[in-house]
């Protein structure tokens, strides 16, 4: 190994630690993900926010206790209308419905104020958890596509959008309610406990004869009916799960059939796909089945425990004190109004185990994302656990190119035989060109991988020019939705260059066109997003044009000029190499028909070939096809 050679590992490993190495670490756990918000650096939002909801949350309770009392007294107004001894009936009765109708308007504005505040409290808790797995998954060390590798984590996009928007509403929500139940449940019980009366039938119940009737039947048919929901909820929360499951699979397909539509359409292949499309949702119609089954049985079971709480335990368990001339009638609708908020309280834990189940199921599948997230930092102990990873990345100075030893490609499994190996240690010096040939399938394209640190299993030391990750490019290449700007910068900011830079890179590659500077800072160009607006040609300039503003010391490219006519291939390499002549360039090439440049010399230098499973690299002599056998002395020093 060189003397100057840099023994950091790369993709830069983080040490062995037992504390959470992530920022979604802590969120490996139901409680854990839960809570995170509130211990973030944002915690005292999160927290101003959560108490105002507290706060309104008891005061609606208290506005529902000045409803029932304003409810009785206008029912008294109504019902001793035309009772002789009331002097002034339509004041009693204006002054009453005018009471109420404040006290509902209050209410309502309380509601409302109250659903402003969670609706924002759940906006800044999902942007927060949002980009706390958008930075994990971004993060050095190629987790975004480690994380992939693991079939058992499937739909990762609606693990972070859906399941984290619906996390945090329910959860808002299931808090909001708690905090309802619980203070309504206080206030309502101390003001039963104020207009108590004796109960002649019961006289064993003492001086708060009717509070204890009313706590004594409705605490034990709630607690009873919450039971047995909360066992229908825990079987809502498996078929929520399996839901999900399905209509990730689903909408996966499409995007990738939206994707393949012009080789669907070139291919005939619309019933092929419709079949498709047809037994991955026939998967969602199976369990939606299933769902509308148990949806319909706790609606009915629901709507039993609203008639017997609403319609008999309401207005029947005040009537012996009231019959008995206890209270009068004022009271008595002011007890039936308190019973049935003091019932309702107890049904929206009913209601909203459906809710609960939802969050369960959402819970599991983030915590899941962020257990995998947190386990693939520690990339030898990940992909050991189900093969060969024995990696080592150094860097040297750029002038020494790229080293690669011992090097051995496998599959998953200990007992995997290697499928492409080289005998030789292999240099490729710097500011070469190798043509990187072999059979589709023989590993070119994991060869690649193993250069920039993305191959699962194998062996090799790779010692590469420092600075910069290697720049790669692939074949197939899929533009996202950002402005042309950005799409030229890659994976740099386009804020760090100016718009000069850019045009220069296009017009030198043959972007350059007044459409495409005019539409610079834009996200489409006449209406179309710049994946539909540039065509497959122009893609591949794209390419060329990331080259040239990057410079790269090492640029890793498969296939790139794939699809492009010999005069095109020809400019490819040409612009390419004049404008980067210090760059090493790796390109794997789909036949063996070298191309050339217009002077008539040869566009690379040497060749590493694979065959039958081995590597080797010579340099390349003359002549339009490859040679099959090297000399000793083409090998590289």
């Amino acid at each position: 190994m060189n003397a100057h050679a840099d023994t950091e590992q790369f993709p830069p490993q983080p040490p062995p630690q037992a504390v959470p190495r992530t920022p979604v670490g802590g969120m490996r756990t139901f409680w854990g993900l839960l809570t995170a918000f509130w211990r973030s650096p944002q915690r005292r939002l999160a927290w101003a926010l959560a108490i105002a909801i507290a706060v309104l949350s008891w005061f609606i309770s208290k506005v529902g206790i000045w409803i029932a009392e304003s409810a009785g007294a206008f029912e008294s107004a109504k019902a001793s209308y035309q009772t002789p001894g009331n002097l002034d009936p339509m004041g009693r009765f204006s002054a009453a419905a005018v009471v109420l109708v404040a006290m509902i308007t209050l209410s309502v504005a309380t509601v409302a104020v109250r659903h402003y505040i969670a609706q924002t409290l759940q906006r800044k808790w999902r942007a927060w958890l949002n980009d706390r797995f958008t930075a994990a998954t971004l993060a050095e060390g190629n987790t975004i596509l480690k994380i992939q590798t693991n079939p058992r984590l499937d739909s990762l996009d609606q693990r972070q959008q859906e399941c984290l928007k619906t996390l945090t509403g329910n959860a808002i929500g299931l808090a909001m309610g708690v905090l309802t139940v619980a203070t309504g449940a206080w206030e309502v019980s101390w003001k039963l406990w104020e207009i108590s009366r004796p109960v002649k039938q019961l006289p064993d119940l003492g001086g708060a004869g009717s509070f204890a009737l009313t706590l004594g039947a409705i605490v034990p048919f709630a607690v009873l009916c919450t039971w047995g929901f909360t066992r229908i909820g825990n079987v809502m929360r498996g078929v929520n799960r399996t839901f999900m499951e399905a209509e990730g699979a689903f909408r996966s397909e499409l995007n990738t059939m939206f994707r393949r539509a012009g080789q669907i359409t070139a291919a005939a292949g619309e019933r092929v796909q419709a079949k498709v499309n047809r037994a991955l949702y026939g998967e969602i119609d199976r369990v939606w089945h299933r769902s509308n089954l148990l949806q319909a049985g706790f609606l009915g079971l629901h709507d039993f425990y609203t008639l017997v709480s609403f319609q008999i335990l309401a207005s029947v368990l005040a009537l012996p004190a009231y019959a008995q001339g206890a209270i009068d009638f004022q009271t008595y609708v002011t007890t039936a109004a308190l019973v049935g908020q003091l019932t309702n309280g107890f049904s929206w834990l009913i209601d909203v185990t459906p809710a609960l189940a939802a969050l369960k199921a959402d819970a599991e599948r983030v915590t899941e994302y962020a257990t995998e997230i947190e386990k693939v930092q520690d990339t030898r102990a990940y992909f050991a656990a189900t093969g060969v990873h024995e990696f080592h990345y150094r860097f040297h100075p750029a002038d020494q190119g790229i080293r690669v030893r011992g090097l051995e490609l496998m599959h998953e499994g200990h007992l995997a035989k290697p499928f492409l190996r080289a005998p030789e240690d292999l240099h490729f010096p710097a500011g070469s060109w190798t043509a990187l040939i072999g059979t589709s399938g023989g590993g070119k394209t994991s060869f690649l991988n193993a250069l920039m640190g993305q191959q699962d299993y194998g062996r090799a030391e790779v010692t590469l020019p420092a600075g910069r990750k290697p720049f790669y490019a692939a074949q197939a290449m899929r533009t996202p939705e950002t402005t042309l700007k950005q799409l030229v910068a890659g994976s740099e900011d386009e804020d760090d260059f100016s718009d000069a830079d850019i045009a220069a890179v296009l017009a030198e590659t043959g972007l350059g066109f007044p459409d495409f500077l005019r539409c610079l800072h834009e996200r489409t160009c006449h209406g179309r997003p710049w994946d539909r607006a540039l065509s497959g040609g122009q893609k591949k300039r794209l390419i060329l044009a990331q080259l040239l503003l990057h410079r790269p010391e090492v640029a890793l490219l498969d296939e790139v000029t794939a699809g492009l006519d010999p005069h095109a291939q020809a400019e490819f390499y040409e612009v390419l190499r004049r404008n980067c002549p210090q760059t090493t360039v790796i390109s794997s090439i789909h036949n063996r028909a070298m191309p050339f440049l217009s002077s008539g010399a040869p566009v690379y230098d040497w060749v590493a070939e694979i065959d039958d499973g081995t590597i080797t690299l010579r340099r390349f002599r003359g002549g339009g096809r490859l040679h099959l056998a090297p000399s000793a002395a083409d090998a590289p020093q």
